[in-house]
């Protein structure tokens, strides 16, 4: 019986490393941050594509760690930092002056930027959070 003690402490330790080592795998990838994504959804909104001159996107770019895009109307660029597999956060935006007939979008997607806290991706869609609550859901480009 002592012999089989170690075999199976050998193999429990082995099970719950393989356990662990899955999680860190469902867990946000850098990776697919880096690319373009379309806004679709504020604050649980559909984006109603047709009040827009432009799509609503943003494009992150990983070796300066800047973020570019539109929200609709005018350009938009800036920095951000990731500190954690998912805590992500925005630089003050600069953005072009323009009016357009509709607003709304650019406003309140300005507005939503400097509250993001949080990422993730799952199913080609990007979802920036603060702290749980979803803020902007975008669909990869």
């Amino acid at each position: 019986m002592k012999r089989c003690f170690p075999v199976f402490a050998a193999l429990a330790t082995f099970i719950f490393s393989a356990c662990a080592s899955s999680n860190k795998t469902a867990a946000n990838n850098d990776a697919d941050l880096f690319r373009t994504w379309q806004l679709i959804e504020l604050d649980g909104q559909a984006i109603d594509t047709t009040k827009l001159n432009r799509p609503a996107q943003l494009t992150f770019e990983q070796a300066e760690q800047r973020v570019f895009g539109s929200a609709g109307c005018n350009s938009m660029t800036g920095k951000y930092t990731l500190e954690a597999p998912d805590k992500l956060s925005f630089s003050p935006m600069a953005a072009t002056k323009m009016a357009c007939p509709d607003m709304s979008v650019e406003m309140k997607f300005q507005e939503i930027i400097g509250k993001v806290n949080t990422w993730s991706v799952a199913e080609g869609f990007l979802i920036l959070s603060q702290d749980d609550t979803p803020l902007a859901k975008f669909a990869a480009k």
